[in-house]
């Protein structure tokens, strides 16, 4: 891990190819190669700074939980030397990076004390994806243990021992064997008493994740404040068989857009919707988690595509301004723009506008190929005039703002400069988007 941690420390660079591609919402492979390598860095880097907490406040925690800490440090150093892209994935998952939020905001005390405990579950997670044979013990003040992009164990314990040998590993808890984990390829799967695994959604590697406890944000998505849905209230297969019509319908339609989203996104997190307001819609993307698509279930495939499509540019730009800031923009609400009834600060009106220039694009494509029935193309082509002029008015916010650094003033004239070959009657641009 230390050499991973000061590799990730040397500065990236983003060639000025691949931000005018990523301006125009439609991402080489090597653009994203560079966005996946930026999101890596980022975690290391904030892992560093909790390490690093530790050191200079010693009376952060008690010594017990440093030591357990330091112990899986080591653990997770030595599933990198066994196999280094196991724990890449595991630390890229989304809901690593709200536990690392969360556990950075922490104040000393039993509070960070709490956060810390979860690391051993991360660096586990890691260690069975990597094939490693090792012994821990984990805490489990909950009674619940969750492994990152694998499952959660149930045991109303507060200690749970994992040992992996081979290609099998055992948690067990005071009175004995409570699950058995199967390890083939980096993928894990379970079985046994109180063991929650992780569902596939098909045609890709994105999970379907509605038990991890760090899932979703402390304070809830959207403006309502939801919660995410829990598995007995997830519909696990409705879930499925619409994200199975909206992949084909993104593949049908535009596939290399289709391509992005699947090479992106991590895991679908259903969120419960009001029981006063079951027609309402939300989804979100936190900068914290990129690959994280948190929502209520769409009500068609053409919906959750453009859920699909919407939060995908969010991730991309989460990850790309932590690369390459594009503003320098406060928190401050002052720009009215089309799409929300409240005012924006400048990045919200920065995602916003990237967000809707992909969807005018994505359904401009749909309204002119052959994929669709007249009457669905006539919808997508509504879809599309909608979207373009929401972007037209928000687009000249942007370029007279002066907040936006030099790479933001290049990034949102490539974008209006996108918005251009779309044009009013929906004129659609090359198929690699250039």
């Amino acid at each position: 891990m230390t050499r991973a941690v000061g590799a990730a420390l040397a500065p990236q660079r983003v060639p000025p190819s691949s931000l005018a591609r990523l301006a125009r919402t439609r991402a080489a492979p090597e653009d994203l190669a560079l966005l996946r390598r930026a999101l890596h860095s980022r975690r290391l880097v904030l892992l560093k700074s909790l390490l690093t907490r530790l050191e200079r406040q010693p009376d952060a925690v008690p010594a017990r939980t440093r030591e357990r800490f330091e112990a899986h440090w080591r653990l997770l150093e030595r599933a990198e030397a066994r196999h280094a892209p196991s724990v890449r994935d595991t630390l890229d998952y989304p809901s690593v990076g709200t536990w690392l939020a969360r556990a950075l905001a922490a104040p000393a005390g039993p509070a960070l004390a709490r956060e810390l405990d979860h690391f051993g579950a991360v660096g586990a997670a890691a260690a069975l994806r990597s094939g490693a044979g090792f012994t821990v013990e984990l805490a489990t003040p909950t009674g619940t243990l969750a492994l990152p992009g694998i499952g959660l164990l149930e045991t109303g314990r507060p200690l749970v021992r994992l040992t992996a040998r081979s290609r099998t590993a055992r948690l067990t808890g005071p009175g004995g064997r409570a699950a058995v984990l199967l390890r083939s390829a980096g993928r894990v799967a379970g079985a046994g008493r109180g063991w929650h695994g992780l569902r596939r959604l098909p045609g890709g590697d994105a999970l379907l994740d509605d038990l991890d406890p760090y899932r979703a944000p402390p304070g809830g998505v959207g403006r309502a404040a939801l919660p995410p849905a829990g598995r007995d209230g997830t519909g696990a297969r409705r879930w499925t068989s619409r994200w199975r019509a909206a992949l084909a319908l993104l593949r049908a339609t535009d596939p290399h857009r289709a391509a992005e989203t699947t090479a992106l996104l991590r895991c679908l997190v259903p969120v419960a919707g009001p029981p006063d307001d079951p027609g309402l819609k939300v989804s979100a993307t936190f900068r914290a988690a990129p690959g994280a698509v948190l929502a209520t279930l769409p009500p068609t495939a053409a919906d959750l595509a453009e859920v699909l499509v919407h939060e995908t540019q969010h991730s991309k730009l989460a990850v790309l301004h932590d690369l390459l800031p594009l503003h320098t923009a406060g928190p401050d609400a002052l720009h009215k723009v089309a799409w929300r009834p409240d005012p924006r600060p400048l990045a919200g009106v920065l995602q916003g506008t990237y967000a809707h220039l992909a969807l005018a694009d994505f359904w401009g494509r749909a309204a002119h190929g052959p994929a669709l029935p007249p009457a669905a193309r006539r919808e997508a082509a509504e879809r599309r005039d909608s979207y373009r002029r929401q972007v037209a008015e928000a687009v000249p916010i942007l370029l007279e703002s002066i907040e936006l650094t030099p790479a933001g003033r290049e990034f949102a004239g490539g974008m209006e400069r996108l918005l251009a070959t779309l044009g009013r009657a929906g004129r659609l641009p090359s198929a690699s988007g250039e």
